[in-house]
């Protein structure tokens, strides 16, 4: 059962949790399972690394019109940016670490990824519907190319972190202050 975390009338931003089996010094061994799952992408920054990258000094995006993805960080952190114009809140900057669960990112929503000088390791299990193309689901869209996007953008983002067991939505990444969104132990 996905942990639903609600933005407001128009999205709600879901984090499919992990369970545990069992945790060594030395070895995890969890679930990570998503219910409906039908595709299977292993994603692999070796080093820092931005997907899709910048093109000619403007960010790009990947937005999906037949793939619902569930990304979970197996290793490091990935901050993604969500962008939606459609939302009540059109911004979001997720810093996603396995105790998270899997980020949900629905149709249509404008999704780009980050990570550090580790790199990092992160499992997407998509559902696709029978509409799904490899050729089309993964054209990267620049920034500067489409005004809604440079206005979502502009727009104050909503920081979600993990805290304390919980995870955390703010407007400031360096602010005391979160409100926690959820209570689950994923990881």
């Amino acid at each position: 059962m996905p942990n639903n975390v609600e933005q407001g009338d128009a999205m709600r931003l879901n984090f499919i949790p992990i369970h545990v089996f069992r945790e060594t010094p030395a070895v995890t061994f969890f679930d990570a399972g998503v219910s409906g799952s039908n595709g299977t992408d292993v994603v692999a920054h070796h080093s820092a690394a931005t997907s899709p990258p910048d093109l000619d000094g403007s960010e790009q995006y990947y937005v999906h019109q037949h793939q619902i993805d569930h990304n979970l960080v197996l290793t490091g952190q990935r901050v993604f940016t969500l962008l939606n114009p459609t939302w009540d809140q059109p911004h979001h900057v997720i810093h996603l670490v396995r105790a998270m669960g899997a980020l949900q990112i629905p149709i249509g929503t404008f999704h780009r990824s980050v990570s550090g000088e580790d790199g990092s390791l992160v499992l997407n299990q998509s559902i696709r519907d029978p509409n799904f193309n490899y050729a089309t689901e993964f054209i990267p869209v620049k920034l500067s190319d489409r005004h809604d996007l440079m206005t979502a953008r502009s727009s104050s983002p909503w920081v979600w972190t993990w805290r304390d067991g919980h995870i955390c939505r703010h407007h400031s990444i360096s602010e005391g202050d979160c409100v926690a969104v959820s209570d689950f132990q994923g990881a």
